[in-house]
């Protein structure tokens, strides 16, 4: 892939990371900590650096573990990766959060269920219709049980993304296979589709629609 694809997935994968921790109640400034070491490298974390960055709540007399396996190695100098401006960045972020949520949906059905829960927002503007995160995931769940064997596969040269402000519009073709081997039953086809994302820390998805094309 291209760096600057690269650069977008990272930094969803970081967001991702991120949010997770920030969930759980740790200072996010774990994730700064943890990103300053190569990945050859062990840094482990004192007691009063683990109470500090909220990763536990042990009391300050705990001995802290042993560091004596900690690399001596200094920190190596980051390989600079080139950024596109702010405006490019944001498109190629919105293409690889759009691209990652489609073919996810091929996973097993409880991956894929999770990747719904933390790629929409709240309420999102769901094919013409306000609607809730709980009843989309009722409507996906309905669907992958019915169709428990899925594969999708985004048309790169489809995608279209606009950008204004702190929104993106995604849209483009994506081709799908679908199976339910216990009715012996298999459908293909493509859909086109069009997702808006609220782009920030942690992008979510705040309206979609899409029309199958036969």
């Amino acid at each position: 892939m291209s760096n600057e694809e690269a650069a977008a997935r990272v930094q969803l994968g970081t967001a991702a990371i991120t949010s997770y921790v920030v969930e759980m109640g740790v200072d996010p400034k774990l994730i700064e900590l943890a990103s300053s070491y190569d990945k050859h490298d062990i840094r482990y974390l004192s007691t009063s650096e683990m109470a500090e960055l909220r990763v536990t709540n042990v009391t300050a007399g705990q001995s802290p573990p042993d560091t004596s396996l900690v690399s001596t190695r200094p920190n190596p100098v980051p390989i600079p990766v080139p950024v596109p401006d702010a405006g490019h960045q944001a498109e190629s972020v919105a293409a690889a959060f759009v691209k990652d949520l489609i073919e996810h949906h091929g996973d097993n059905n409880d991956f894929a269920l999770a990747q719904v829960q933390a790629s929409y927002a709240p309420t999102v503007d769901y094919y013409g219709k306000v609607t809730n995160l709980s009843s989309i995931i009722q409507d996906k769940r309905k669907f992958y049980r019915r169709w428990p064997e899925r594969g999708y596969n985004v048309r790169n040269d489809s995608v279209v993304v606009t950008c204004a402000n702190d929104r993106c519009m995604v849209t483009g073709v994506y081709d799908w296979v679908v199976r339910s081997p216990s009715i012996h039953k298999q459908e293909k086809g493509a859909t086109s589709f069009s997702y808006t994302i609220s782009i920030g820390p942690y992008p979510k998805i705040i309206a979609e629609t899409g029309n199958v094309q036969r």
